[in-house]
C-alpha cells in the first residue's frame, strides 16, 4: 500500500484504524479460504476484485478527480500489476492448501525480505544489526515450514513466493512514491486485476449461489475497507508506533481457524511466529527510531494491502 503522511498527531486513533483494518484483511482471508472449496482461485481473485474495485475508487480518487491518475511511466504499473498478479494467485491458492493462521503467520516475514531486497534494488544501506535480525527472522520461518520433520508444508513455500512478490511491490513503492500519484500506484494493479478477471473467468467460471455471491461481495469489502483504515492509519501517526498493530492478524486468524474450522497453530508456528515477530519488531524500531525518520510503508502483509 503507498501511504502519504499528513499529521502524526492522532497515533491513538491510528491504532485503532489499523486494528480495524487488519480484521478486515483477517476476515477477507478467512472468506476466500472458506470460497476456496468450491471455487477455482482464478474466479476468486476476479469477484474479489470487481466488488472491491467502486470502494476503492471513491477512496483513491476523492478530492483529486481523475487527475490523480496521471503518468508518465505506465511500464511501472504494468509491473507492479504483474506483481499482484502473482501475489493473489499464490496466496488465495496457498489459502486453499493450508491452515489460515499458518499462511497469515508467515506473511509476517515480509519485513525481513523487504529490508535485505532493498540493498541490491535500492541501494539502500543496512548495518549489522538488521542483518542479524533478517538472518535470524529467516531461522523463524524455516520453523514454521519445518523442513527435515516430515510434514514440511509445500504451500509455505508457495506463500513465502506471495511475500516476495509483495515485498518487490513495496520496493517499487518506496522507489516511486515521490513521482507517482498515491490513487495511480493504487489503483492501476485493481484495474488490471479487474480486466484480468474478465478475460480468465469465462475458463473457470462456476456459477455461484445467491449466498456465496454475497460472501465475495464480502470479501471485496473486507479488503477495501482494510486498504482504507491502513492508509489513514499511517498517516495519523508514526510507523514505529502503529506497525507492530499488525501482527494483530495473528490472533484473528487463530480465532477465526479455530471457530470455522477447528484449526489452531501448532508449537512450530507460534515458535517460528514469535521468531519473525521480534525481528520484524526490531528492523521497524532500527530504521524509525534509530533511524530518526519515519517511514511510510507498513511493514507486514496481507494480500489488499497492495489493492490486489
Amino acid at each position: 500500500m503507498t501511504v502519504i503522511t499528513d499529521s502524526v498527531d492522532r497515533p491513538a486513533l491510528g491504532i485503532v484504524l489499523m486494528l480495524t483494518g487488519i480484521a478486515g484483511f483477517a476476515l477477507m482471508d478467512a472468506t476466500i479460504k472458506w470460497l476456496t472449496a468450491d471455487y477455482p482461485v482464478a474466479q476468486i481473485v476476479a469477484l474479489r476484485s470487481w466488488f472491491g474495485l467502486p470502494l476503492l475508487c471513491i477512496f483513491a480518487l476523492r478530492g483529486g478527480g481523475p487527475k490523480m491518475l496521471k503518468t508518465r511511466r505506465p511500464l511501472v504499473h504494468v509491473g507492479r500489476y504483474l506483481l499482484v498478479f502473482g501475489l493473489s494467485f499464490s496466496f488465495f491458492w496457498a489459502l486453499s492448501q493450508m491452515k489460515l493462521v499458518d499462511a497469515i503467520a508467515i506473511t509476517f516475514a515480509a519485513p525481513i525480505f523487504i529490508t535485505a531486497l532493498s540493498v541490491p534494488l535500492l541501494k539502500e544501506s543496512v548495518g549489522l544489526h538488521r542483518w542479524v535480525a533478517i538472518s535470524i527472522g529467516f531461522c523463524g520461518v524455516l520453523i514454521m515450514l519445518r523442513p527435515g520433520f516430515g510434514v514440511f508444508q509445500w504451500a509455505g513455500l508457495v506463500v513465502i513466493g506471495s511475500v516476495v512478490f509483495y515485498s518487490l511491490l513495496m520496493i517499487t513503492t518506496r522507489a516511486y512514491k515521490t513521482t507517482e500519484q498515491t490513487a495511480a500506484l493504487m489503483l492501476y494493479p485493481q484495474l488490471g486485476m479487474s480486466l484480468t478477471g474478465f478475460i480468465l473467468v469465462p475458463f473457470f467460471w462456476v456459477t455461484p449461489s445467491l449466498g456465496d455471491l454475497g460472501l465475495f461481495a464480502l470479501a471485496g469489502m473486507f479488503g477495501s475497507v482494510g486498504v482504507m483504515c491502513l492508509t489513514h492509519a499511517f498517516r495519523l501517526g508514526p510507523a514505529a508506533v502503529i506497525s507492530p498493530f499488525e501482527y494483530s492478524a495473528l490472533i484473528w486468524a487463530t480465532l477465526i481457524g479455530y471457530l470455522v474450522w477447528g484449526e489452531l497453530p501448532d508449537a512450530f508456528t507460534l515458535v517460528g511466529a514469535v521468531i519473525v515477530i521480534s525481528s520484524g519488531l526490531y528492523i521497524i524500531y532500527r530504521e524509525t527510531v534509530k533511524g530518526g525518520r519515519v517511514h511510510t510503508e507498513p511493514p507486514g502483509m496481507s494480500p489488499d494491502d497492495t489493492v490486489q
